[in-house]
């Protein structure tokens, strides 16, 4: 029983795990051993047999509804700050700060 228990613990892990391009079995099975080790040392559980909890229906989310005009509004307002050097005075919410760290940058801007 313990043998199976490994075994079904050694193939979840092996499944979660990337694979890395030309990396051989003995390396693979190390590489598994070692998220094993890490997983009792850290008191996890490797079984992937725990009970679900029961889904719950949440209730609908309140989103509020911006006018064409407020939108465009929106866009003037971030299309200054970033004309004017992203100034904290051009955004006093700290929003388009915040959103402006959050997306990834492209080549040439």
């Amino acid at each position: 029983a313990v043998a199976l228990v490994l075994s079904m613990s050694f193939f979840h892990i092996d499944q979660r795990l990337p694979k890395k391009k030309g990396q051989k079995p003995k390396d693979r099975a190390r590489e598994i051993e070692g998220a094993l080790d890490w997983m009792r040392n850290k008191g996890v559980k490797p079984s992937g047999d725990e009970p679900v909890s029961s889904f719950e229906k949440l209730g609908s989310v309140p989103i509020s509804r911006r006018t064409p005009e407020e939108r465009k509004g929106d866009v003037d307002g971030v299309m200054n700050w970033m004309r004017n050097g992203k100034s904290e005075s051009e955004d006093p919410t700290g929003d388009f700060t915040r959103i402006d760290q959050m997306l990834p940058k492209k080549k040439g801007q």
